[in-house]
């Protein structure tokens, strides 16, 4: 017969249903509300994709600047810890129409499946305004896998984005040759096949391949645990330097942002939330017993 490992298992269930912190999931409830406000701020400039959905051009023309202050109003009321799952069905329906701002809409769409993940968690247990002291620390805010799906969220965005690029055409550097002459974006002109910084000439090739690596490394370094801070570091190196060659809007930051996934331990209790022993009456945490004759 086959037997089953046992502590695969365990482990499997701690990774997926482990007790989320309350304190490190209203540290994320916060940030997650800022990084709304920030990306979906009204900004001069920025035309509409979708001009094939009925109402959306009317909607933004006439309604929105109120449609706007009742929405930022409610992000206040999340971040501050009322309410957030209930709230956090309703944002991302209220941000929806708002995501189809041009330059935006990838960033919109990774903070809307992050705010709706999240919204599966009670996380105004810890960091909340609107807690009484009789549930300020409960016993769980909830499962991991709502996390974990945040995590997987990051990680397929690099994956698929390396895969795609991972094609003859591009690694030899013809692809962004091109994009650097056809696309407004492009802050840099590689169409001579280098990028020039000062005396120093890069071949385009070179820049390639290290970013489809890059993002590789990106997308399966920060599973696991011993190379999360080394990962995280050369993701926020590779976004500042990706700012200086191509404008992605808030793409950057928002991936930067959803590095907090994986670096906060979400897992792990925080010091305030582990339960004093009183002094004088410590026990052992096994008392042998002797079985009576």
């Amino acid at each position: 017969m086959m037997s089953i490992d046992y502590s695969l298992v365990s482990r499997l269930e701690r990774f997926i249903f482990a007790s989320v912190s309350p304190t490190y999931a209203g540290v994320f409830r916060i940030v997650l509300a800022l990084m709304l406000a920030a990306v979906f701020w009204p900004r001069r400039g920025l035309s509409l994709e979708g001009y094939s959905i009925p109402g959306l051009l009317y909607f933004f023309e006439h309604i929105s600047f109120p449609y706007w202050f009742f929405t930022f109003a409610l992000l206040i009321l999340y971040g501050t810890g009322l309410r957030p799952r209930l709230l956090g069905a309703i944002l991302v329906v209220l941000l929806l129409p708002l995501s189809f701002q041009t330059g935006l809409h990838a960033s919109c769409q990774l903070l809307l499946f992050t705010l709706l993940f999240f919204s599966l968690l009670r996380s105004n247990a810890g960091l909340s305004l609107w807690t009484g002291k009789a549930e300020s620390h409960p016993v769980s805010v909830g499962p991991m896998w709502p996390i974990r799906l945040i995590q997987l969220q990051l990680s397929v965005m690099y994956g698929v984005n390396a895969v795609a690029k991972t094609t003859p055409e591009y690694l030899s550097g013809q692809v962004l040759m091109g994009m650097s002459k056809m696309l407004p974006n492009f802050v840099v002109n590689l169409s001579d096949g280098y990028l020039h910084l000062g005396p120093l000439a890069i071949p385009v090739t070179l820049l390639a391949i290290a970013s489809v690596m890059t993002e590789y490394i990106l997308a399966i370094g920060f599973w696991f645990p011993r190379f999360r801070i080394a990962t995280a570091v050369l993701g926020v190196f590779f976004h500042i330097v990706l700012k200086f060659m191509i404008r992605v809007g808030m793409l950057d930051w928002t991936s930067i942002f959803l590095y907090l996934a994986f670096l906060l331990p979400f897992d792990r209790p925080h010091i305030s939330e582990i339960p004093e022993k009183k002094k004088g009456h410590s026990e052992p945490d096994y008392i042998p017993t002797t079985p009576k004759a």
